[in-house]
């Protein structure tokens, strides 16, 4: 299994290395595969159709809304947990002042689920047990899993999702941070343009 990446170039306009360009890489997306595929592809592998998935995953959704609503944290099985959090304004000094009044938006909140090794660092359940990266334009493609032969289906690049960017890095209670830049290693290739976790 692969996950393809695109070098970035940029130039550093602060800090030690101000006015010159480096580069990065970043994660590089096919497109998204929408509700709809996935509940072809779970039907092509089992005796529900597709409108009976439809059915269930809409239900589904229905009932993790209902309950965030209520309160309650829902667990994806196999995913990770998903909750609801305040976006604040600014902290008052009594506690008298600590009011509904403070919260500005609630958001949806999303911390995968993940195990941890006898090192102490963590494996997400959400990434393949082994993955590759593999340089954009230099990959096999790879059919989505269960995936169609219907021309119309296949994945396109017109839903480049330009991530690689820290999407996270804000603790959201608890000790735990569930954003990202966290160094997962790899043992590189003598080109260095695949790694394989």
């Amino acid at each position: 299994m692969s996950k393809s990446y695109k070098v970035s170039k940029k130039t550093m306009n602060m800090g030690p290395k101000e006015g010159k360009t480096v580069y990065s890489v970043r994660p590089y997306s096919y497109g998204t595969l929408t509700t709809k595929d996935i509940a072809n592809q779970i039907a092509m592998e089992s005796t529900a159709t597709p409108a009976d998935v439809m059915a269930v995953l809409d239900r589904y959704t229905y009932y993790v809304k209902e309950n965030l609503k209520k309160g309650y944290d829902i667990e994806l099985f196999g995913f990770g947990k998903l909750y609801l959090r305040f976006l604040t304004g600014k902290a008052v000094e009594k506690e008298k002042d600590a009011t509904a009044k403070l919260v500005k938006s609630i958001l949806p909140a999303f911390r995968p689920s993940y195990y941890l090794l006898k090192n102490g660092s963590r494996v997400y359940n959400l990434i393949p047990d082994s993955i590759e990266l593999v340089k954009y334009g230099d990959e096999k493609k790879d059919k989505p899993t269960g995936g169609t032969t219907d021309e119309e289906k296949k994945p396109t690049t017109g839903d480049s999702t330009n991530g690689g960017e820290n999407a996270g890095g804000e603790n959201t209670g608890g000790s735990e941070n569930t954003g990202g830049s966290e160094n997962t290693g790899g043992t590189g290739s003598e080109s260095g343009d695949n790694v394989n976790f």
